[in-house]
Protein backbone atom coordinates (compact mmCIF):
# COMPACT_ATOMS: atom_id res chain seq x y z
CA UNK A 1 0.00 0.00 0.00
CA UNK A 2 1.17 3.60 -0.51
CA UNK A 3 2.39 5.24 2.12
CA UNK A 4 0.00 8.44 3.45
CA UNK A 5 2.45 11.06 3.32
CA UNK A 6 3.16 12.05 6.57
CA UNK A 7 5.18 14.20 8.23
CA UNK A 8 6.63 11.31 10.38
CA UNK A 9 8.27 9.84 6.34
CA UNK A 10 11.84 9.76 5.60
CA UNK A 11 13.06 12.34 3.61
CA UNK A 12 14.81 9.49 0.82
CA UNK A 13 16.67 12.54 -0.81
CA UNK A 14 18.48 13.82 2.02
CA UNK A 15 21.09 11.06 1.58
CA UNK A 16 22.11 11.29 -1.34
CA UNK A 17 23.60 14.27 -2.97
CA UNK A 18 22.48 13.37 -7.06
CA UNK A 19 18.74 12.10 -7.22
CA UNK A 20 17.25 9.74 -9.95
CA UNK A 21 19.02 9.55 -12.80
CA UNK A 22 21.03 12.30 -12.51
CA UNK A 23 23.62 9.74 -10.54
CA UNK A 24 24.30 8.21 -13.66
CA UNK A 25 28.32 8.47 -14.52
CA UNK A 26 28.55 10.95 -17.23
CA UNK A 27 27.86 10.17 -21.38
CA UNK A 28 32.13 10.76 -21.91
CA UNK A 29 33.41 9.18 -18.78
CA UNK A 30 31.33 6.13 -19.65
CA UNK A 31 33.02 5.76 -23.11
CA UNK A 32 36.13 6.54 -22.09
CA UNK A 33 35.74 3.42 -19.18
CA UNK A 34 34.49 1.37 -21.31
CA UNK A 35 36.83 1.79 -23.78
CA UNK A 36 39.69 1.53 -20.93
CA UNK A 37 38.47 -2.08 -19.72
CA UNK A 38 38.18 -3.47 -23.47
CA UNK A 39 34.30 -3.81 -23.12
CA UNK A 40 33.45 -1.38 -26.19
CA UNK A 41 33.34 -4.20 -28.58
CA UNK A 42 29.97 -6.26 -29.40
CA UNK A 43 30.16 -10.18 -29.00
CA UNK A 44 29.48 -12.93 -31.47
CA UNK A 45 27.39 -14.95 -29.09
CA UNK A 46 24.89 -11.75 -28.46
CA UNK A 47 22.27 -10.17 -30.70
CA UNK A 48 23.69 -6.99 -29.25
CA UNK A 49 24.97 -5.35 -25.90
CA UNK A 50 27.40 -3.29 -24.61
CA UNK A 51 26.28 0.69 -26.04
CA UNK A 52 22.64 -0.79 -26.27
CA UNK A 53 20.18 0.03 -23.49
CA UNK A 54 20.23 -3.90 -22.76
CA UNK A 55 21.69 -7.11 -24.20
CA UNK A 56 20.28 -9.61 -26.41
CA UNK A 57 20.70 -13.29 -26.77
CA UNK A 58 18.80 -15.64 -29.47
CA UNK A 59 17.79 -18.84 -27.49
CA UNK A 60 15.76 -19.98 -30.37
CA UNK A 61 14.42 -18.99 -33.85
CA UNK A 62 11.41 -17.54 -32.59
CA UNK A 63 12.74 -16.31 -29.07
CA UNK A 64 15.20 -13.74 -27.41
CA UNK A 65 15.79 -13.13 -23.94
CA UNK A 66 16.67 -9.71 -23.27
CA UNK A 67 18.82 -8.72 -20.16
CA UNK A 68 19.55 -5.13 -18.28
CA UNK A 69 19.97 -3.65 -15.01
CA UNK A 70 19.35 -0.23 -13.96
CA UNK A 71 19.12 1.32 -10.26
CA UNK A 72 19.60 5.08 -8.65
CA UNK A 73 19.51 7.14 -5.61
CA UNK A 74 16.09 8.43 -4.82
CA UNK A 75 14.47 11.36 -6.53
CA UNK A 76 11.41 11.23 -4.44
CA UNK A 77 11.04 11.01 -0.89
CA UNK A 78 7.84 9.13 -0.50
CA UNK A 79 9.45 5.24 -0.57
CA UNK A 80 6.31 3.69 -2.07
CA UNK A 81 7.25 6.15 -4.99
CA UNK A 82 10.37 5.84 -5.43
CA UNK A 83 9.81 1.73 -5.73
CA UNK A 84 7.22 2.48 -8.49
CA UNK A 85 9.88 4.91 -10.30
CA UNK A 86 12.53 2.48 -9.70
CA UNK A 87 10.47 -0.14 -11.79
CA UNK A 88 9.26 1.46 -14.39
CA UNK A 89 12.82 2.97 -15.10
CA UNK A 90 14.49 -0.34 -14.80
CA UNK A 91 11.81 -2.16 -17.17
CA UNK A 92 12.04 1.01 -19.67
CA UNK A 93 15.70 -0.32 -20.71
CA UNK A 94 14.44 -3.60 -22.12
CA UNK A 95 10.96 -2.25 -23.22
CA UNK A 96 13.17 0.17 -25.46
CA UNK A 97 14.49 -3.03 -27.41
CA UNK A 98 10.84 -4.30 -28.11
CA UNK A 99 11.47 -7.04 -25.35
CA UNK A 100 7.72 -7.03 -23.68
CA UNK A 101 6.69 -10.09 -22.95
CA UNK A 102 7.58 -12.04 -19.48
CA UNK A 103 8.73 -9.84 -17.58
CA UNK A 104 10.75 -10.46 -14.45
CA UNK A 105 12.68 -8.19 -12.16
CA UNK A 106 15.57 -9.13 -9.28
CA UNK A 107 15.63 -6.67 -7.44
CA UNK A 108 18.41 -4.30 -6.20
CA UNK A 109 17.97 -2.40 -2.74
CA UNK A 110 20.51 -1.00 -0.62
CA UNK A 111 19.39 1.32 2.61
CA UNK A 112 21.52 3.02 5.00
CA UNK A 113 20.71 1.50 8.89
CA UNK A 114 18.56 4.76 9.80
CA UNK A 115 16.22 4.03 6.66
CA UNK A 116 15.62 0.11 7.26
CA UNK A 117 11.40 0.83 7.50
CA UNK A 118 11.41 2.43 4.06
CA UNK A 119 11.97 -1.04 2.43
CA UNK A 120 8.63 -2.40 2.83
CA UNK A 121 7.16 0.25 0.75
CA UNK A 122 9.82 0.20 -1.61
CA UNK A 123 9.67 -2.99 -2.95
CA UNK A 124 6.01 -3.10 -2.50
CA UNK A 125 5.72 0.17 -4.83
CA UNK A 126 7.64 -1.63 -7.00
CA UNK A 127 6.18 -4.88 -6.99
CA UNK A 128 2.79 -3.28 -7.70
CA UNK A 129 4.54 -1.57 -10.97
CA UNK A 130 5.92 -4.33 -12.17
CA UNK A 131 2.17 -5.78 -11.81
CA UNK A 132 0.57 -3.09 -13.74
CA UNK A 133 3.54 -3.87 -17.11
CA UNK A 134 2.33 -7.82 -16.49
CA UNK A 135 5.29 -8.87 -14.54
CA UNK A 136 6.54 -9.57 -11.07
CA UNK A 137 9.23 -10.02 -8.82
CA UNK A 138 11.53 -12.59 -9.07
CA UNK A 139 13.45 -12.27 -6.23
CA UNK A 140 16.59 -9.85 -5.70
CA UNK A 141 19.37 -8.67 -3.27
CA UNK A 142 19.42 -6.14 -0.33
CA UNK A 143 22.44 -4.86 0.99
CA UNK A 144 23.05 -1.88 3.91
CA UNK A 145 24.41 1.50 2.06
CA UNK A 146 25.61 4.81 3.14
CA UNK A 147 23.22 6.24 0.24
CA UNK A 148 20.05 4.51 -0.59
CA UNK A 149 19.54 3.00 -4.72
CA UNK A 150 16.75 0.67 -5.82
CA UNK A 151 16.23 -0.70 -8.71
CA UNK A 152 16.90 -4.27 -10.54
CA UNK A 153 17.71 -6.66 -13.30
CA UNK A 154 15.30 -6.99 -15.58
CA UNK A 155 14.64 -9.95 -18.34
CA UNK A 156 12.21 -9.77 -20.77
CA UNK A 157 11.82 -11.61 -23.92
CA UNK A 158 10.92 -11.41 -27.66
CA UNK A 159 10.73 -12.73 -31.32
CA UNK A 160 14.13 -11.55 -32.48
CA UNK A 161 12.74 -9.80 -35.52
CA UNK A 162 10.84 -7.71 -33.53
CA UNK A 163 13.55 -6.44 -30.97
CA UNK A 164 15.27 -2.91 -32.12
CA UNK A 165 18.39 -1.15 -31.31
CA UNK A 166 20.09 2.65 -31.41
CA UNK A 167 21.58 1.66 -35.01
CA UNK A 168 18.78 1.66 -37.75
CA UNK A 169 18.21 5.37 -37.87
CA UNK A 170 18.63 7.00 -41.34
CA UNK A 171 18.44 10.20 -42.55
CA UNK A 172 15.04 11.84 -42.89
CA UNK A 173 13.72 9.84 -40.54
CA UNK A 174 11.17 11.60 -38.11
CA UNK A 175 11.82 11.24 -34.07
CA UNK A 176 9.02 11.18 -31.38
CA UNK A 177 9.31 11.14 -28.07
CA UNK A 178 6.29 8.86 -25.73
CA UNK A 179 6.55 11.51 -22.60
CA UNK A 180 7.34 14.99 -21.85
CA UNK A 181 10.73 16.41 -20.55
CA UNK A 182 11.57 18.28 -17.07
CA UNK A 183 11.60 15.55 -14.26
CA UNK A 184 15.09 16.94 -13.20
CA UNK A 185 14.06 20.69 -12.04
CA UNK A 186 10.42 19.87 -11.39
CA UNK A 187 11.51 16.82 -8.39
CA UNK A 188 14.14 19.43 -7.78
CA UNK A 189 11.87 22.22 -6.73
CA UNK A 190 10.18 19.81 -4.08
CA UNK A 191 13.66 19.23 -2.54
CA UNK A 192 13.96 23.13 -1.66
CA UNK A 193 13.28 23.27 2.18
CA UNK A 194 15.16 26.45 2.37
CA UNK A 195 13.21 29.07 4.15
CA UNK A 196 14.17 32.15 1.74
CA UNK A 197 14.86 30.30 -1.54
CA UNK A 198 11.67 28.23 -1.11
CA UNK A 199 10.09 31.52 -1.93
CA UNK A 200 12.73 32.05 -4.97
CA UNK A 201 11.86 28.94 -6.24
CA UNK A 202 7.85 29.56 -6.15
CA UNK A 203 8.43 32.99 -7.85
CA UNK A 204 10.42 31.28 -10.47
CA UNK A 205 7.17 29.57 -11.94
CA UNK A 206 3.41 30.40 -12.45
CA UNK A 207 2.40 27.04 -11.19
CA UNK A 208 1.91 25.61 -8.04
CA UNK A 209 4.76 23.80 -7.65
CA UNK A 210 3.14 20.30 -6.09
CA UNK A 211 1.07 20.18 -8.76
CA UNK A 212 4.05 20.17 -11.35
CA UNK A 213 5.72 17.26 -9.15
CA UNK A 214 3.06 15.20 -9.29
CA UNK A 215 2.78 15.93 -12.74
CA UNK A 216 6.45 14.72 -12.57
CA UNK A 217 5.61 11.64 -10.56
CA UNK A 218 2.41 10.97 -13.00
CA UNK A 219 5.17 10.25 -15.92
CA UNK A 220 7.44 8.67 -13.80
CA UNK A 221 5.36 6.36 -12.99
CA UNK A 222 4.22 5.39 -16.62
CA UNK A 223 5.01 2.45 -18.42
CA UNK A 224 7.18 2.62 -21.18
CA UNK A 225 5.65 -1.34 -22.60
CA UNK A 226 2.31 0.55 -24.11
CA UNK A 227 4.30 2.85 -26.09
CA UNK A 228 7.21 -0.01 -27.11
CA UNK A 229 3.92 -2.19 -28.30
CA UNK A 230 2.72 0.39 -30.55
CA UNK A 231 5.49 1.41 -32.12
CA UNK A 232 6.98 -1.73 -32.63
CA UNK A 233 5.70 -2.45 -36.32
CA UNK A 234 7.39 1.18 -37.45
CA UNK A 235 10.10 1.81 -35.58
CA UNK A 236 13.73 1.38 -37.22
CA UNK A 237 15.87 3.05 -33.96
CA UNK A 238 14.73 3.07 -30.16
CA UNK A 239 16.34 4.03 -27.03
CA UNK A 240 14.55 5.69 -24.21
CA UNK A 241 15.61 8.76 -22.45
CA UNK A 242 16.76 8.88 -18.99
CA UNK A 243 20.23 10.53 -17.50
CA UNK A 244 21.73 11.65 -20.36
CA UNK A 245 18.96 13.83 -21.08
CA UNK A 246 16.76 14.36 -24.90
CA UNK A 247 20.35 16.09 -26.44
CA UNK A 248 22.56 12.92 -25.03
CA UNK A 249 20.37 9.98 -25.77
CA UNK A 250 19.94 11.49 -29.57
CA UNK A 251 23.37 11.70 -29.34
CA UNK A 252 23.52 7.92 -28.15
CA UNK A 253 21.22 7.31 -31.57
CA UNK A 254 23.36 9.49 -33.62
CA UNK A 255 26.70 7.76 -33.25
CA UNK A 256 25.57 4.20 -32.88
CA UNK A 257 23.41 4.99 -36.53
CA UNK A 258 26.57 6.71 -37.97
CA UNK A 259 24.13 10.32 -38.65
CA UNK A 260 22.72 13.72 -37.64
CA UNK A 261 20.02 14.69 -35.17
CA UNK A 262 17.77 17.86 -35.41
CA UNK A 263 15.95 18.24 -32.18
CA UNK A 264 13.15 20.60 -32.98
CA UNK A 265 10.37 20.71 -30.67
CA UNK A 266 10.36 19.87 -27.06
CA UNK A 267 7.37 19.08 -24.90
CA UNK A 268 7.80 19.86 -21.23
CA UNK A 269 6.09 19.23 -17.83
CA UNK A 270 4.38 22.73 -17.12
CA UNK A 271 6.09 25.17 -15.26
CA UNK A 272 9.81 23.16 -15.56
CA UNK A 273 11.31 25.85 -18.10
CA UNK A 274 11.60 28.22 -15.46
CA UNK A 275 12.73 25.88 -12.67
CA UNK A 276 15.64 24.79 -15.07
CA UNK A 277 16.96 28.51 -15.73
CA UNK A 278 16.48 29.20 -12.16
CA UNK A 279 18.63 25.91 -11.01
CA UNK A 280 20.97 25.43 -14.44
CA UNK A 281 19.72 22.05 -15.66
CA UNK A 282 19.59 22.65 -19.65
CA UNK A 283 16.44 21.81 -20.08
CA UNK A 284 15.80 24.23 -22.85
CA UNK A 285 18.48 22.93 -24.74
CA UNK A 286 17.44 18.84 -23.93
CA UNK A 287 20.45 18.40 -21.54
CA UNK A 288 18.52 18.30 -18.47
CA UNK A 289 18.83 14.81 -16.86
CA UNK A 290 15.88 12.91 -17.42
CA UNK A 291 14.14 9.96 -14.87
CA UNK A 292 12.36 7.12 -16.38
CA UNK A 293 11.49 9.04 -19.56
CA UNK A 294 10.00 8.37 -22.38
CA UNK A 295 11.07 6.76 -25.39
CA UNK A 296 13.11 8.04 -28.45
CA UNK A 297 11.90 6.54 -31.39
CA UNK A 298 13.41 6.66 -35.02
CA UNK A 299 10.69 6.27 -38.35
CA UNK A 300 10.79 6.63 -41.81
CA UNK A 301 8.40 9.62 -43.15
CA UNK A 302 6.12 7.33 -44.65
CA UNK A 303 5.43 5.65 -41.13
CA UNK A 304 4.85 8.66 -39.17
CA UNK A 305 0.99 8.80 -39.98
CA UNK A 306 1.00 5.04 -38.77
CA UNK A 307 2.60 5.68 -36.02
CA UNK A 308 0.50 8.37 -34.76
CA UNK A 309 -2.30 6.58 -34.96
CA UNK A 310 -0.93 3.48 -33.51
CA UNK A 311 0.12 5.80 -30.20
CA UNK A 312 -3.81 7.33 -30.93
CA UNK A 313 -4.76 3.91 -30.35
CA UNK A 314 -3.16 3.01 -26.78
CA UNK A 315 -3.34 6.10 -25.35
CA UNK A 316 0.12 6.36 -25.48
CA UNK A 317 1.67 10.40 -25.27
CA UNK A 318 3.87 11.71 -28.21
CA UNK A 319 5.33 14.51 -29.87
CA UNK A 320 7.34 14.76 -32.81
CA UNK A 321 10.77 16.27 -31.83
CA UNK A 322 13.04 15.94 -34.64
CA UNK A 323 14.64 14.71 -37.43
CA UNK A 324 17.80 12.52 -38.34
CA UNK A 325 19.88 14.12 -41.07
CA UNK A 326 23.00 13.53 -42.86
CA UNK A 327 26.46 14.45 -41.30
CA UNK A 328 27.26 13.65 -37.15
CA UNK A 329 26.14 15.11 -33.56
CA UNK A 330 23.12 16.59 -32.69
CA UNK A 331 21.56 20.49 -32.92
CA UNK A 332 19.22 22.13 -31.18
CA UNK A 333 18.56 25.51 -32.14
CA UNK A 334 15.91 27.53 -30.85
CA UNK A 335 13.70 24.50 -30.83
CA UNK A 336 10.04 25.61 -30.15
CA UNK A 337 8.66 24.24 -26.31
CA UNK A 338 5.55 23.26 -25.77
CA UNK A 339 3.88 23.07 -22.07
CA UNK A 340 2.29 19.79 -21.19
CA UNK A 341 -0.56 19.55 -18.27
CA UNK A 342 -1.98 15.85 -17.70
Amino acid sequence: MPSDGGDDEPHLTEYAELHGCSCKVGQSDLNALLADAGLDDGRDDLLFGVGEDAAARRLTDDLALVSTVDFFTPIVDDPYDFGRVAACNAASDAFATGATDNVDCLVVLGLPRELTDSAAPILAGMADALDAMGGGVAGGHTIMSPWPFAGGAVTATAHPDALHTAQGATAGDRLYLTKPLGTQPAMGATRVSDGEFVETVREATDRPLDRIGADAVAWMTTPNRDAALACREFAVAVTDVTGFGLAGQSRVLAERSGVGVELTHLPVIAGTPQLSRLFGYGLAAGESAETSGGLLVAVPPDATADLEAAFDDADVFFREVGRVTDGSGVTVDEPTVEPIRR
